[in-house]
């Protein structure tokens, strides 16, 4: 969650300077907002498995069936695994070298 948050004001402040760094802002706030929404993604995930572990052991309770819950459940589970799998990736083009260096020598 705090990663998120990190990214999320390392994109506001890419928006704010783009009208002066021009290209290389708007880039690099493109790749900055992918990895946002990749962590947002995450930690939607993390608070919807908790949520659906609730619902299941109150249905299991109250004597239902926690299946559809379990099914739910795995299905985030599986969303989560994809998104920290492509996490690396995402990161890596947020976080290139080359476009650090293109937005110091647009802010040059």
């Amino acid at each position: 969650h705090e990663a998120r948050k990190a990214a999320k004001r390392t994109r506001y402040a890419a928006e704010a300077a783009t009208p002066a760094l021009g290209r290389p802002a708007k880039k690099f706030t493109r790749r900055v907002k992918a990895l946002q929404s990749l962590l947002g993604d995450h930690q939607d995930s993390v608070v919807a498995r908790d949520t659906l572990r609730l619902l299941a052991a109150q249905a299991h309770a109250a004597g239902e069936s926690a299946f559809t819950w379990g099914l739910l459940y795995g299905r985030e589970e599986a969303a989560a695994a994809l998104g920290e799998r492509r996490l690396p990736e995402v990161w890596a083009r947020a976080s290139r070298a080359e476009h650090l260096r293109r937005l110091r020598a647009a802010g040059s």
